[in-house]
């Protein structure tokens, strides 16, 4: 069996053939880095199976890479792409592939006013969390996705004598979500009741306006902001949805480091609800305070069409410390979930160690692939037309030291279905292979720990612990997940590392949803090459 999965999309194509222009053009500014990564893992649970049923495996995994980046005085671009081809040496050396792609594009077309930004991604994460999560999708589960993501963003701006600043900005996004990966032989894991059906690709659109008008640079106390955003997301055969916010921004600062900060808009919400209806005037106060250029605070409250709404963003940087912890709510569908929040608490943890933001990317990146699979960490991208509400709370601690980095997480995020999948008055008109939110509050709670040790120059530790818990309003139990990795690399020469960890998973959904449980220990033995 070989399995191929959806190339580099359109998106991926444009900026490519932006980068073979750029090279021509800015030979100067242009690198290309090619790489070659090879592992061999051995696993004593080849499918995830629960208990007697696991099976041990071999796992041979080939990944080329390029890395392309320009930074132009114009062009920004940076595409970074892999093949990752795995051979399955208890199944005849049967391979399949899969593709991973992050570019990134922005171009400055009139300078100061005109610009495109252009964004495509193609990753992998788990089809339902309700069934065994493969690290990074080569296990034999039958539970892997393919989710391409396209985004090309022109915006048009112009200071209009430092009086004022408008802006208008259209994007336009295609995502996809389709099956992916192959599933043990004879057999394979089911997705269970609230799974997603295998034999079905989702794609959506999503066309988003947003035209505002703020305040200048003459404008020194006094902040103001009026903005519209328009938000449709369609999907092939099923209803369209549309959420319309008309927003002013009302802001004064009483000293340069401390601002009082209101909100009043209307909704317009145009999409099949459950429970209030999704329009009408809202509002938030609040403030910001910035002590210093380490610290920051803002905090608000109000009301929107479901409730009393609150946003918290608190960070605050020393030389080795970095704390920061945030709330927030938004109403969104399955294309607005995509993020993985550790991101912006290594960013800035590693701001003071790291002042190049291409090398700083590039080491949050590396301890980021650490934490194992993205969507059983902070929750669930869930693979659905329905619109619910997100409350996410997230809080970080970083320690950075000569030879450490230490990333401690807490998360706890709830989706709150605004729509009732089932009501037979609607026609349901949902989609219902992953139909989570027919059970009510979705709820993800956990914490990571990751550590890095830099042993000596060519030699790193690290160590990765998550435990994640799901749960649900409407059924009883819960799942929880465990997920170790244990590692130490070697860099052998500027352009060749080796690497060897060890990974542990444990999932126990006793009494919940079918009741599927796994364990499984791994070890993987890796060599990476750059050209």
């Amino acid at each position: 069996m070989v399995s191929r999965h959806s190339l580099i999309p359109r998106t991926g194509l444009l900026l490519l053939l932006m980068a073979i222009e750029s090279g021509a053009a800015h030979a100067d500014t242009l690198t290309i880095t090619p790489r070659f990564n090879t592992s061999e893992t051995y696993t004593d649970n080849l499918t995830l199976a629960p208990g007697s049923q696991a099976t041990p495996g071999f796992i041979t995994e080939l990944t080329p890479g390029i890395n392309i980046k320009d930074n132009g005085s114009q062009l920004k671009l940076n595409i970074d792409y892999s093949l990752l081809d795995m051979i399955y040496n208890n199944y005849g050396w049967e391979h399949t592939y899969y593709n991973q792609l992050n570019a990134s594009a922005d171009l400055e077309l009139v300078k100061k006013t005109f610009f495109i930004d252009a964004f495509s991604t193609i990753s992998q994460q788990p089809l339902t969390l309700f069934g065994p999560v493969s690290a990074n999708g080569a296990n034999l589960t039958g539970n892997v996705a393919n989710v391409t993501t396209e985004t090309i963003s022109p915006t048009l701006v112009h200071n209009f004598d430092e009086e004022f600043i408008a802006q208008a900005k259209l994007t336009h996004t295609l995502m996809n979500f389709s099956a992916a990966g192959p599933a043990a032989f004879g057999g394979g894991f089911s997705a269970p009741q609230v799974g997603f059906n295998p034999s079905y690709d989702f794609s959506s659109n999503s066309d988003i306006a947003d035209l505002y008008v703020a305040n200048g640079a003459e404008f020194t106390n006094f902040l103001w902001k009026l903005d519209y955003n328009n938000n449709q997301t369609s999907y092939p055969g099923f209803p369209s949805s549309t959420i319309s916010l008309l927003t002013a921004d009302l802001g004064y600062l009483i000293t340069p480091r401390f601002k009082l900060t209101s909100q009043v808009g209307y909704e317009n919400d145009n999409f099949v609800y459950f429970g209030p209806r999704p329009q009408g005037a809202f509002w938030n106060v609040g403030y910001g305070w910035s002590p210093s250029q380490r610290t920051h605070l803002d905090m608000s409250a109000g009301e929107r069409f479901y409730g009393r709404t609150y946003l918290l963003n608190l960070s605050h940087r020393m030389h080795h410390v970095m704390v920061q912890a945030g709330y927030h709510q938004d109403v969104m569908s399955s294309m607005g979930q995509q993020y993985l929040p550790p991101a912006a608490a290594l960013d800035q943890l590693l701001l003071n160690q790291i002042t190049d933001p291409a090398q700083r990317q590039q080491t949050i990146q590396q301890i980021l692939s650490a934490l194992g699979p993205q969507a059983s960490l902070f929750g669930m991208n869930v693979i659905t037309n329905e619109i619910f509400l997100s409350k996410t709370f997230q809080s970080s601690i970083g320690i950075t030291t000569t030879r450490n980095t230490l990333l401690f997480t807490l998360f706890d995020s709830q989706i709150l279905p605004l729509q009732q999948p089932g009501a037979a008055s609607l026609n349901n008109p949902f989609l219902q292979f992953q139909n989570y939110l027919a059970f009510g509050t979705f709820d993800t709670s956990g914490a990571t720990f990751t550590w890095s040790n830099q042993l000596n120059p060519v030699l790193t530790a690290t160590f990765s612990d998550t435990y994640t818990r799901y749960s649900m309003a409407n059924l009883p139990g819960q799942e929880t997940n465990n997920f170790l990795l244990m590692g130490i690399s070697d860099k052998l020469t500027e352009k060749v590392s080796s690497s060897l960890t060890y990974r542990h998973q444990y999932m126990n959904g006793a009494g919940f949803i079918g009741g599927y449980s796994f364990m499984e220990n791994a070890l993987i033995a890796g060599l990476n090459f750059i050209f």
